[in-house]
C-alpha cells in the first residue's frame, strides 16, 4: 500500500513540477502559405517557479532560428520566444524544436508545422548567423497612410471597395483615417485593390519601403464616350462551350475584328487564347521611341484577337499594375486607349510584373486553349526584390503548368536581348527582337499564332 501511495505522490510531484514553466502554446501551425517569407512563430513562456529562469544556449542551425526577448526570466514574469524556419523545400513540414531552461531537466518541446506552396522573392534560405533579437528598421511595424486620388484632378475620392493583402494573400487590417486609410504593416510587398463607380478598377503589386509613410492610389476615370450595351440573347451554341445568359459588348465600329471566324485567327485553325500582355512603362522606354513602338505592337495584337479570346494587360515601372482587367476582348478601342495613356517613368520592376501576370494567367487558365504571357520590354530591369534565379524558377514552373512566356525585346542592348531570349526559352515561348529602325510588328502577331495553332 505504501508503495502505491509513493507512486501516486511521485506522479503528483512530476505534474506540479511540469507546471513550473508554462508555455502559452507549444504548437504553431502556419497553415497553407502561398508565398513563404520565413514567417515567425511566437510563443510566450511564464516562469511560475520561485527562482530566476535562464534559457540555455541553442546551437546554430541553418534551418531554424530561435530568438528570445530575454534569456533571464524572473519569477512570475514571461518571455517571448520567436522561431523562424529557413528552407528551400516546398510542401508540408513538421518540426520539433527542443529548448532547455535552467529550472528543468527535461526540454520544452515546441512544434512548427505548415504547408509551403511557394516562396516570396525576399525569403532567406538559411538562418543568418547574426541575432536579430533587436529588429532592424526594415522589420519594424510602420503606420502607413493611404490616399485615393483622381489621376486627372488629383482630388481625393472615396472608393466603393478598397483592400490590401500581403504577399501570402492574408488581408491587411485597414481603417479609415482623415480622408483616406491607415494600416500598420512591416515594409515589404503588398497587393492593393480599389474600385469605384465611374473609374477603372485599380489592382497593383506595390513595394513599401521603410521610409514610406504614405502611399497614393491614382485611379483613372472611365472615358465618357464609351457606352456599354447589354443585350439578352439565347445561347446559339457558337463560341465557347457552356450556357450564355447574356452578352455584354461595347458599341464599337464594325470594322473591328470581333467575329469568331476572323481570318487572322480562324477558329478552325487557332485555339482560344488566354493572354496576358505585360508592357514596360519605365523611364528607359522613353528613349528611341520604344514606348511608341510598344503601343503599335499592342494595336496589332489587340486588333487580331477575337471577342471570345480573353486578355489582361499589366504595365510595370517601379511596381506592377493592371491596365486592362482580364476578360473577353469585346472593346478593342477601350483596351488600346488604356495602353496609349501609359507614361514612361520610374524603374523597371520586372519581377513584380511576372508575379502578377502568372497569377492572372493561372486564374483564367484555358484547359484546351493557348495560355500565354507576352512581355514587351527593353529588358533592362532596374528595380524590384526578385532575384534572377527566382524569376527563372517561376517561369519554368509556369511552363510546366502549361503557361508559356514569349518576349518582344525593343532596343539595342545585347545583354538585355540575351536575357529575354533565355527567359522565353525557359518559358517555352518565342522571342523576337525589334530594332529602333524596324517596324516588324507582324512578327509579334506570329508569336501568338504559333502558340495558339491547333
Amino acid at each position: 500500500m505504501y508503495r502505491v501511495l509513493g507512486l501516486i505522490l511521485l506522479m503528483l510531484f512530476q505534474q506540479l513540477s511540469a507546471q513550473d514553466v508554462i508555455p502559452d502554446r507549444q504548437v504553431w501551425d502556419f497553415g497553407d502559405v502561398r508565398f513563404w517569407k520565413n514567417d515567425t512563430a511566437r510563443f510566450k513562456v511564464r516562469n511560475a517557479t520561485e527562482h530566476d529562469m535562464v534559457f540555455l544556449p541553442t546551437y546554430y542551425r541553418e534551418d531554424i532560428g530561435v530568438f528570445f526577448s530575454s534569456r533571464l526570466v524572473e519569477p512570475g514574469q514571461s518571455a517571448e520566444i520567436s522561431m523562424v524556419y529557413y528552407t528551400t523545400l516546398r510542401g508540408k513540414f513538421q518540426l520539433d524544436i527542443p529548448l532547455y531552461v535552467s529550472v528543468r531537466s527535461e526540454p520544452l518541446i515546441f512544434k512548427l508545422k505548415g504547408n509551403i506552396k511557394g516562396f516570396h522573392p525576399d525569403a532567406q534560405l538559411r538562418c543568418p548567423v547574426v541575432n536579430p533579437g533587436s529588429p532592424s528598421e526594415n522589420q519594424q511595424e510602420k503606420l502607413v497612410t493611404i490616399e485615393i486620388r483622381d489621376r486627372n484632378t488629383d482630388l481625393i475620392i472615396k472608393p466603393d471597395e478598397f483592400w490590401v493583402k500581403e504577399a501570402s494573400n492574408k488581408k491587411v487590417r485597414v481603417e479609415p483615417h482623415v480622408q483616406g486609410f491607415r494600416m500598420a504593416v512591416i515594409p515589404g510587398a503588398f497587393r492593393v485593390s480599389s474600385t469605384k463607380k465611374g473609374y477603372e478598377d485599380y489592382l497593383a503589386l506595390i513595394s513599401l519601403e521603410p521610409y514610406q509613410q504614405k502611399f497614393i492610389v491614382y485611379m483613372d476615370p472611365k472615358p465618357e464616350d464609351e457606352p456599354i450595351e447589354v443585350e439578352q440573347t439565347q445561347n446559339t451554341g457558337s463560341g465557347r462551350d457552356g450556357p450564355q445568359d447574356e452578352l455584354i459588348t461595347d458599341t464599337v465600329p464594325e470594322q473591328e475584328h470581333i467575329h469568331p471566324n476572323d481570318p487572322l485567327l480562324d477558329t478552325r485553325l487557332y485555339k482560344w487564347n488566354n493572354l496576358v500582355f505585360v508592357v514596360d512603362a519605365s523611364m528607359s522606354m522613353k528613349r528611341d521611341t520604344k514606348l511608341e513602338k510598344l503601343m503599335s505592337i499592342m494595336d496589332v495584337l489587340v486588333d487580331a484577337l477575337r471577342a471570345e479570346d480573353r486578355l489582361g494587360v499589366i504595365s510595370f515601372s517601379n511596381s506592377a499594375s493592371v491596365v486592362q482587367a482580364h476578360g473577353p476582348v469585346s472593346g478593342k478601342d477601350s483596351i488600346k486607349a488604356r495602353i496609349h495613356r501609359l507614361k514612361a517613368d520610374g524603374g523597371t520592376n520586372g519581377g513584380a510584373a511576372f508575379k502578377l501576370a502568372y497569377e492572372l494567367a493561372k486564374q483564367h487558365y484555358e484547359p484546351d486553349g493557348n495560355n500565354q504571357i507576352v512581355i514587351v520590354t527593353d529588358g533592362i530591369f532596374t528595380t524590384g526584390s526578385m532575384s534572377r534565379k527566382a524569376m527563372e524558377a517561376m517561369i519554368v514552373d509556369g511552363n510546366k503548368a502549361g503557361i508559356h512566356l514569349s518576349a518582344i525585346s525593343l532596343g539595342g542592348d545585347a545583354r538585355a536581348v540575351a536575357f529575354l531570349n533565355r527567359l522565353s526559352t525557359l518559358g517555352g515561348g518565342d522571342n523576337i527582337h525589334i530594332l529602333p529602325s524596324e517596324n516588324n510588328y507582324e512578327a509579334a502577331l506570329n508569336m501568338v499564332k504559333t502558340q495558339s495553332h491547333r
